[in-house]
Formats: C-alpha cells, structure tokens, sequence
C-alpha cells in the first residue's frame, strides 16, 4: 500500500503546544514499562480520559484529523488507540524502523491490546518542542517517499497511514517533545 502522509507546519499555536506541555510534565508521571526496549527508546506519560486536559486535547486533534481525511481517503471512526501519548526524547532517545499496524485480528491474540476493537488506520503526532531546543531527532518516513514538509516546528502536525514505515533519529542534545495517537476505523479492505 502507498503512505499517505499530510504534515501542516505549525498548525497549532505556541501557547497550546507550551501549555499541553508543561501540564503532561507537572502532573503525569513517565510510564517505567514503555519505550524501554525494542525500536522506541524514549519516555512515555499517557494522558487518559479521566484527566482534566484530556477532552480538550483529544478534540483538537479529532478536529484535525476531521479537517484533513480527505487528502487521505481513509475511513475511520475518530476514535484513538489507548490514551494519548506525550513523548519526551533525550540524549540518546530515538526510535527505528517501524509501522503502527494493529489490526483487531492481531490484538485478539495480544492482551496488551485486547480493547482495541476496530484497526488502527491513522497515526497522527503534533511537535510540542521547537528545532532549536534540541539536535537530531529527524522524523523520516519510508526511504524515497516525498513529503509534503518537514516534521518540524512547534505545533507541526504529521497525520499519516499508520502502515506507513518511520523512524525518529536519535536525539543528539536537548530534548523533544510531542503528542501521539493512532485513530481507528473499520477493518482494513
């Protein structure tokens, strides 16, 4: 299947990204099970449902995603996979190769996964951090596919396949901030 990638640079405003930013580092402690081992290497916090910021947060990035689906023609049902992700890289924090699927099918045989009812389609991440306050740390998609723009920039928004093949260069200094969901939808056809 071909990616389909759509990336809005700074789409959302600097005082958003700052605000949603400082709460999740106050208030959210980093998950110590996730993004230890395989290709991620990073810390992970999970905003869920029952915490103050979450409705706000989720609808400016269903509001997105609703503004975008038909540069992608995928059908999904605004919804996300889990809670939403905010994700700190630092020195030496990266992430290799990998793709987002997970298709009903598969989570029947994960309990890790055992609440995901429909497919992940979409995957969407929103840079809370600007380029200058860190080094490294590239966003790349699948070798030789032309992007629309940069992944870049505080407040830039990638929405994409979530069978799309990407990578997250390892952080050289400072520290990269951001937001990520996988929306879901019906089975794939």
């Amino acid at each position: 299947m071909i990616p389909k990638i759509v990336v809005t640079p700074n789409y959302f405003p600097s005082t958003w990204c700052n605000n949603v930013n400082t709460w999740m580092i106050n208030n959210v402690p980093i998950d110590p099970s996730f993004g230890k081992t395989g290709v991620r290497r990073c810390d992970v916090r999970f905003l869920s449902a029952n915490m103050k910021p979450y409705e706000g947060v989720f609808k400016s990035l269903i509001d997105y995603t609703k503004s975008n689906i038909n540069k992608l023609g995928i059908d999904v049902d605004y919804q996300i996979d889990g809670a939403i992700q905010h994700i700190t890289y630092l020195p030496g924090h990266g992430v290799g190769w990998h793709d987002d699927t997970m298709s009903y099918k598969m989570a029947l045989n994960n309990p890790k996964y055992n609440n995901l009812k429909t497919d992940r389609k979409l995957s969407l991440t929103v840079m809370l951090s600007d380029p200058t306050e860190y080094e490294g740390g590239e966003f790349v998609f699948e070798p030789g596919y032309p992007l629309p723009a940069k992944v870049e920039g505080k407040g830039t928004v990638a929405l994409f396949t979530s069978y799309t093949q990407h990578k997250v260069e390892q952080i050289t200094s400072g520290v990269r901030n951001i937001l990520f969901i996988f929306i879901t939808g019906p089975t794939w056809k």
